[in-house]
């Protein structure tokens, strides 16, 4: 059979068609059918978001060529769900919370669903086993797990409860995601699933090596290409050719110096990508390689060859209180070690993606940031337009974690539509997106840390150097607070941290859920469970008798006033480890089993004196529904939800009736980037307030429409009720909303939100945040906030991790863990599970498999599988523990917990090794080899 006449089904339709027989199946659907649902997270067959269904059979459709599908059906997502009845493992995912960012959820229920086919009621070990080739790097997998057992079960069950959970979404219900529904049927759109008539492609061409002097940029033969429309390179840039989080000093296009890999020289744009590909090839890059310097210890000694003008050492701030050689001497037994932490990819499925349009005098770009006035800023800057001529919609993210908060294509993307005039849509290939995204920082860390017989900590001396990479981003803030948090939540009398950040020319640093404090914590608490032993003292309990409570003093001299959950933590870990260790089965000889245990505790909100900020917006809809508009960016964590729960619990509405959108620019109030736990505090605080104005107007509205006092009147469910007259009249919304609307009038309120002042650690002369805010940096002339407090409040958590280790190859099994947590209030108790579980699956990897490594400034990982992300196969059982200590100022006492979940697990991790082994993990990840090695060479000082 030709190709000419190659004929096959998708989704019971019959397909006939010429196309190249060589053309992957995944390009075939996404960008010939348009069937979207199935995604491109590597192209390579490792992540398992391109999955469908070949005959029945679960298959990659990025490695299936359509010249092999002759005779053949194909079921994508798009074919699962008839019209809005979903099918079981549809509603299972939803149910289950299976569901969060929604990117790899196509190919997970694809993946699933051939599973079932082929057995309908799968043991835990076939599910492991069938889902191993598909990546999730939000939930965990325990959730996903639940929902394939649920949907083997009963479909009719599955399709009764998502019924019945439609119906109440309250503050404190387990409300099911806002945009479940379309996550699962792949309806979401991403950004590389948007399309624009006469939409242009774009390509980046990235620095061949990582330090290098550019002499000349030779487009011309580039540009000749058929089907090129424009290259760019930094004489396109018409305002700054500069930006960055804090310091603006990455170039937007490379004119003179390669610093790293990621750094941009050219962009193409063309008909197609494959155009665009090839004239990339074309562009004659003249260079001289220059010496570079790959490690921060050695980029801060003599002689380092200069990254910038302005020195190597990017930032240094310290920490002190009381006396530590004082401290010292009081201690009867000290610990000291170095300890190091390497780079991490982020590893969310979505790479980086955008489109960009010229639209009403406007520059629109459509890109999953994380701080969409951040963006529209720095696009601004290096457009030379006003920021009302820049509009940022903020589409779906595939995952964040703190890596989509830093700006990488956006501009380029702005630059391209501003240039050509017409669309332009630019999407990074896995290899291109882990050049050019940020990465969890490596940490050089030096302790040393005493306490008395009794158990008490008398001092801590901590040096800690991260390294930056070419330029700063978040560096300086994740710097200043490594530096707080790095005596974690306990009572330390005599203090001393000093920290440096490097930069080198290797990939980039920034935010990555912990933002620095997970590399402390794991020094720091490897110490406390080295000086436990020492004093023979449970773990649990010498955590307890030094931690942190209401009136004490943290590190950096802060009183803390409330919601201090740490000691809870502790004890409800306590009583579960010890229930848990009752049922541990005996081991074979080989294997042995360790108990370790970790706390840790992390800010919610920037803090350190910047200003956070954010409101929201209620508008009464034509359907007698509501429109909340609100400074926020849903990444899958469930910020959509909780906020539709917060107006749904202030206003009576029904959650179906109520729409929220986030991250639009144009749309919503300015306010603060997704980062620092933050969202549900400052979004929250401003949609109580918005919901409850909303209401009072509705009702005022409603008084003067049904002619009756104000006092009488109650909103329930979408109807406005009299209670004081016999019957009951009453009101819709919808009709409200015609009546008023005939008037030209309507219903729509605005509120917003600031969080209390906070301050820089003492004594720091130049503290990042009020320079970036360009505010007063003497104490003396800033407005005395009433109490000195580096942040609004902070969240708390205890971990104990059970272990198994193989001493004859090394391998780790985490069998279970069990993780308290201090939420404040838990708003939707589903959301937090989903995002606790996703943390600990990740803090997993970090333990044991996951570093992004380099050789030189190149890196050697490749794909999503070669930095260590963890599959399916490696979770283990988590036992959730939530600990509610209201905080007075958040939105029902709510604070935030998605990333101090990552925090202790790693530690807890490293400590059960060593206490099944003897072998102290002081580098990260700990890894087979290094396990066996610390056997043949076990020397026990502990």
């Amino acid at each position: 059979m030709s190709d000419r006449d190659l004929c096959f089904f998708i989704n019971e339709k019959e397909i006939r068609t010429g196309i190249a027989g060589d053309l992957s199946l995944l390009r075939f659907l996404r960008d010939h059918l348009h069937l979207t649902g199935t995604k491109c997270g590597c192209d390579a067959g490792e992540c398992g978001a391109c999955t469908v269904l070949v005959d029945r059979k679960a298959v990659r459709s990025c490695r299936i060529k359509v010249g092999t599908l002759a005779g053949k059906q194909v079921t994508t997502i798009e074919g699962l769900a008839h019209g809005d009845t979903l099918h079981p493992l549809q509603a299972a995912f939803i149910e289950t919370g299976a569901v969060q960012c929604g990117f790899c959820t196509p190919g997970m229920i694809m993946a699933a669903k051939s599973l079932l086919d082929a057995h309908p009621d799968p043991s835990d070990e076939e599910i492991r086993r069938a889902l191993s080739g598909n990546l999730c790097r939000c939930t965990g997998y325990a959730s996903i797990l639940e929902a394939v057992r649920r949907a083997s079960l009963s479909a009719e069950k599955v399709k009764e409860v998502n019924r019945s959970s439609r119906e109440e979404a309250k503050i404190g219900d387990s409300a099911i995601d806002k945009e479940g529904f379309e996550k699962v049927t792949g309806r979401l759109m991403f950004a590389d699933d948007l399309t624009r008539e006469g939409m242009l492609h774009g390509k980046l061409l990235f620095a061949p090596i990582p330090c290098a002097e550019v002499l000349a940029i030779d487009t011309v033969e580039a540009e000749k290409t058929p089907g090129v429309v424009k290259v760019l390179t930094w004489k396109d840039v018409p305002g700054k050719n500069l930006f960055g989080r804090m310091i603006q000093n990455q170039p937007v296009l490379v004119k003179d110096k390669i610093r790293f890999i990621g750094d941009v020289l050219a962009v193409v744009f063309a008909e197609t990508r494959e155009i665009a590909k090839e004239a990339l090839s074309k562009i004659r890059l003249d260079f001289n390689p220059s010496e570079g310097v790959f490690s921060p210890l050695e980029s801060i000694g003599p002689g380092a060859p200069e990254i910038h003008d302005t020195g190597n050492l990017m930032k240094s701030v310290s920490n002190r209180k009381g006396d530590v050689q004082e401290g010292f001497s009081k201690a009867h037994i000290i610990e000291e070690g170095t300890y190091y932490t390497p780079f991490l990819e982020h590893g969310f499925l979505e790479t980086e993606a955008g489109l960009a349009y010229l639209e009403g005098g406007q520059v629109v770009l459509h890109y999953p940031t994380q701080a969409p006035f951040h963006v529209r800023k720095q696009i601004s800057e290096s457009l030379a337009w006003p920021e009302e001529k820049v509009r940022v919609v903020t589409t779906p993210l595939g995952g964040g974690f703190g890596g989509k908060a830093d700006v990488t294509i956006e501009i380029l993307l702005a630059l391209g539509a501003m240039h050509t005039g017409r669309p332009v849509k630019i999407t990074l290939e896995r290899h291109e997106s882990m050049r050019i995204d940020t990465k969890r920082h490596a940490f050089y860390m030096r302790y040393k840390t005493g306490a008395t017989q009794d158990g008490k900590l008398m001092a801590v001396k901590a040096k800690i150097v991260l390294d930056v990479g070419a330029y700063p981003g978040m560096s300086a803030g994740v710097l200043e607070q490594a530096t707080i948090f790095a005596c974690g939540p306990y009572v330390w009398p005599n203090v001393c941290v000093e920290g440096f950040a490097a930069y080198t020319n290797n990939v980039l640093g920034g935010a990555f859920r912990g933002f620095g404090i997970n590399q402390v914590h794991f020094a720091l608490e490897t110490q406390m469970d080295r000086m436990a032993r020492r004093l023979g003292k449970d773990p649990i309990d010498f955590r307890l008798e030094n931690a942190l409570d209401v009136g004490l003093e943290t590190s950096t001299g802060e009183i803390l006033q409330s919601s201090v959950g740490i000691k809870e933590t502790l004890r409800r870990a306590k009583t579960v480890l010890a229930a848990e260790l009752s049922k541990l089965p005996p081991l074979p000889p080989w294997k042995r089993y360790g108990i370790g245990v970790a706390s840790g505790y992390k800010n919610v909100g920037y803090g350190r004196g910047y200003s956070e900020h954010g409101g929201a917006i209620i508008e009464l809809t034509e359907n007698g529904g509501a429109w909340a508009k609100v400074s926020a960016v849903d990444m899958g964590q469930g910020i959509k939800t909780v906020l539709s729960q917060i107006v749904a619990t202030e206003t009576g509405l029904p959650h179906g009736k109520i729409r929220v959108t986030t991250g639009d620019t144009a749309l919503v109030p300015e306010g603060v980037a997704a980062v620092a736990q933050r969202q549900t505090y400052i979004a929250g605080n401003a949609s109580i307030e918005a919901s409850r104005k909303f209401k009072d107007k509705i009702l005022e509205a409603a008084s003067r429409e049904m002619n009756l006092d104000i006092e009488s009147l109650i909103l329930r469910d979408d109807r406005v009720h009299c209670t004081s007259l016999p019957g009951s009249p009453s009101l819709s919304l919808q009709e409200l909303y015609e009546r008023l609307k005939a008037r030209g009038e309507t219903v729509r309120v605005e509120s917003h939100y600031a969080l209390p002042p906070t301050d820089p650690i003492r004594g720091d002369t130049a503290p990042t945040y009020l320079i970036y805010q360009g505010q007063n940096l003497d104490p003396r002339g800033r407005k005395d906030q009433g109490r000195y407090r580096n942040y609004i409040t902070y969240s708390y958590v205890t971990q104990a991790a059970i272990v198994e280790v193989n001493t004859r190859n090394g391998e780790v099994t985490v069998r279970q863990i069990i993780a308290a947590h201090d939420v404040g209030k838990a708003l939707n108790p589903l959301k937090i599970r989903g995002q606790l579980e996703g943390s600990l699956v990740m803090g997993i990897g970090y333990a044991l498999s996951e570093e992004f490594r380099m050789r030189e400034g190149v890196n050697l990982a490749k794909t999503l599988r070669q930095c260590g992300i963890p599959d399916i196969t490696q979770t283990p059982e988590m036992k959730i523990i939530v600990v509610e200590d209201p905080e007075p100022e958040g939105p029902y006492g709510a604070k935030g917990m998605s990333e101090v979940a990552l925090v202790p697990t790693a530690p807890a991790i490293t400590n059960a090794i060593f206490d099944a082994t003897g072998v102290r993990i002081y580098s990260l990840p700990a890894r087979p080899e290094k396990i066996l090695e610390g056997l043949r060479h076990r020397i026990n000082f502990e």
